[in-house]
């Protein structure tokens, strides 16, 4: 049995992590539960699962649950919070999906207790990957990948000899900008960059997928979680996102990893593995009529992908910076207060006007990403 503390427990990947323990009770249990602002789903969840452990985005939102649950969980609130959940005693697995560098300090300590530690938060990886294996090492922790693309590379990289490996490549579906033309592009509204074509997402990563900032990150992430050099890593879209990965062999061969397009298969892969049982996803259906279809990304209408291999090139702290301009501009953008097109401008002058440093500890990493913050919100306002 698996007790599991999930951290980011009413968004996408955390509501896809309890369907998962409702096809395995016998298997998985929840230990803690932590949310953000969503407190009224996050009550519902403590109601079905009854964690020990509860929190939540803010002290008031601490005291609302108090009195609405009809149970008596410890409940905490804010960045102690998700400490408090990550390091429950009652948790030996980690799911560690909340969004953007929010969830560096708890997923760094959770490796560091000891705990199997299943990564949605890409972030942690991009912005101190190297922090994050230092802390598994000396902690005993276990890190496993649930985005779709590094959790098929984990599968596909198993046992083989580093040597071996000429590539891997990870799939991205284009986005909704796919075939759109330069222009159209930049001038791109909030709600058509919300239309992603295969995933359903929250509004952060759904504009990354726009952008093929997403991508970019995962390119990074891939580099952190497999030792591979950026001219190791390279990307193909592939709208029906059905092919995930795939590595290629110095003898010129390639396997690929196949699934349907349900992240409740990554998750299920990391909260049994090493084990495959059936679950909430039904198997492939290999007889019905399909095609896939392949092609290279487009740099010039998605810079942003461009943007990532120049910061994993660069190394140190270059991915947390490119990481923190991001989310300020992602975050403008929703607002209303950027256009789409400047979401990739913002990154490149962060880029270009902080220098990256040898990456050395995590409050550094800290002060890189609160640096670039400050920086792309100077931009932001500029621009307003």
């Amino acid at each position: 049995m698996r007790h599991l503390a999930i951290l980011g427990s009413t968004g996408s990947i955390g509501t896809s992590t309890l369907d998962v323990v409702r096809a395995h009770p016998e298997r998985l249990s929840v230990a803690a539960l932590a949310a953000g602002r969503n407190r009224d789903l996050l009550k519902v969840q403590c109601e079905a699962f009854r964690p020990r452990c509860v929190s939540v985005g803010s002290r008031e939102d601490a005291e609302w649950l108090r009195s609405n649950l009809p149970y008596r969980p410890d409940i905490h609130w804010g960045g102690e919070g998700l400490l408090a959940c990550a390091l429950h005693a009652g948790a030996d697995t980690v799911v560690a999906a909340i969004v953007g560098s929010a969830g560096l300090a708890s997923t760094e300590a959770a490796l560091r207790a000891g705990r199997r530690v299943c990564v949605a938060n890409k972030e942690s990886l991009v912005v101190g990957g190297a922090l994050m294996h230092e802390a598994a090492l000396a902690g005993g922790g276990e890190l496993l990948p649930v985005d779709s693309e590094h959790a098929a590379l984990h599968q596909l990289l198993a046992g083989r000899d580093p040597a071996s490996i000429r590539e891997v490549r990870i799939t991205a579906s284009g986005g909704p900008f796919r075939d759109w033309p330069l222009a159209r592009i930049q001038a791109a509204t909030i709600d058509q960059a919300l239309n992603h074509p295969t995933w359903k997402m929250g509004p952060k990563i759904t504009i990354d997928s726009a952008t093929l900032m997403n991508k970019g990150l995962e390119v990074i992430e891939a580099s952190v979680l497999f030792g591979l050099q950026a001219d190791q890593v390279a990307v193909t879209v592939h709208p029906q996102s059905q092919v995930h990965a795939m590595v290629g062999f110095h003898d010129g061969s390639y396997q690929l990893q196949v699934c349907a397009n349900d992240m409740k298969l990554p998750i299920q892969y990391c909260l049994l593995y090493p084990d495959k049982q059936p679950g909430p996803v039904a198997p492939y259906p290999w007889d019905e009529a399909r095609h896939w279809t392949f092609e290279a990304p487009d740099l010039e209408r998605f810079p942003c992908l461009g943007l990532a291999f120049r910061a994993l090139r660069a190394g140190g702290t270059a991915p947390a910076l490119l990481n923190a301009a991001n989310e300020v501009a992602v975050a403008a953008f929703l607002q209303g207060r950027l256009g789409f097109w400047d979401i990739q401008a913002c990154n490149h002058e962060t880029l270009d006007r902080i220098d990256a440093r040898p990456l050395e500890s995590l409050a550094q990493v800290l002060d890189a990403d609160a640096a670039a913050r400050r920086h792309a919100e100077g931009w932001v306002h500029a621009r307003a």
